[in-house]
């Protein structure tokens, strides 16, 4: 038995759910889909109240939005199953997708992740960023992810036991999406708990705009320092984020103020350079580490 668990924000997951359902009768598994709305707008929603009427469906709506940390750790608590499996709501998934996990799903000592890869080709030129750095800093094989498997953990698609996940829960001080699945990753290497990854990999097809995706980068970032800020004593955390580290080295060597000026009168070149069709990654970590150098020579101030 299985309670598969679906954060939704802004995304139709009718076809989703719908293969989740017919894999499940083909392996004649019990499952039940909780999928919770954390806020979207009203044509989604109206679009997603139609899975109301399948029997194995629980679908509800928050009356507001109050975060990805938050909604996995409510949804963990009202699953009716021992067996949870998150899947971002954003996904495409294989056709063997459910078979491959029902070898781990009586494993109650681990939490197993399948993944993620995004599209073989560019699905369109103002997604090149998304897509690029998906491609580069994501799409790994099980047996890379399990050479360091707490810093490769991704909530976007992972099982695990509602006794142990309930033990744990994300931190729900993060409410803005943003490295809580780095904090997840670093709580359960101290914790000594076991992350096995294995190959089967979801399809990211929900890529933002390249602008959009800037942004979004610059919103992740400010979580960061606050998150530095409440954990700068934790070294877990500067090995598991490169940014930090070379912030770190900037902050040795009093550069962050220089860092930052350079920053603010490089951005908008810097951010056009991002939303060519080939983006550099080396680019974007600068623009991470500029930024980052930005708002803490403002929080130093």
């Amino acid at each position: 038995m299985l309670s598969v668990c679906i954060p939704v924000y802004n995304v139709d997951v009718t076809c989703l759910t719908e293969k989740l359902i017919k894999q499940a009768d083909e392996l004649s598994i019990n499952i039940e889909i909780l999928i919770y709305d954390d806020g979207s707008k009203n044509d989604y929603k109206i679009i997603n109240r139609s899975l109301k009427s399948f029997d194995q469906i629980r679908y509800k709506e928050l009356k507001k939005n109050i975060g990805s940390a938050a909604i996995r750790n409510r949804m963990a608590v009202d699953a009716l199953y021992n067996s949870l499996l998150f899947i971002d709501s954003d996904s495409e998934i294989p056709v063997d997708y459910l078979e491959k996990y029902l070898p781990h799903i009586t494993n109650s000592k681990m939490i197993v992740c399948g993944g993620r890869v995004h599209p073989k080709q560019l699905p369109s030129l103002d997604k090149s960023l998304r897509w690029k750095v998906g491609k580069f800093k994501e799409d790994f094989s099980a047996a890379h992810r399990n050479k360091v498997p707490n810093k490769s953990f991704m909530s976007n698609n992972f099982l695990v036991k509602r006794e142990l996940f309930n033990k744990i829960q994300f931190d729900e001080t993060i409410e803005r999406s943003g490295h809580e699945d780095t904090m997840f990753g670093i709580k359960l290497e101290l914790l000594g708990i076991h992350i096995f990854h294995i190959d089967n990999p979801i399809v990211h097809i929900g890529l933002e705009s390249n602008m959009e995706f800037i942004t979004k980068t610059e919103q992740r970032l400010e979580t960061l320092k606050i998150i530095e800020s409440k954990n700068g004593d934790n070294h877990l955390l500067y090995d598991r984020i490169t940014i930090l580290r070379y912030y770190r080295i900037l902050k040795k060597l009093k550069l962050i103020g220089l860092s930052g000026v350079l920053f603010l009168r490089s951005k908008d070149f810097l951010s056009g350079l991002l939303q060519n069709t080939n983006p550099s990654m080396l680019i974007y970590d600068l623009y991470k580490l500029g930024y980052y150098s930005h708002i803490s020579k403002k929080i130093i101030q």
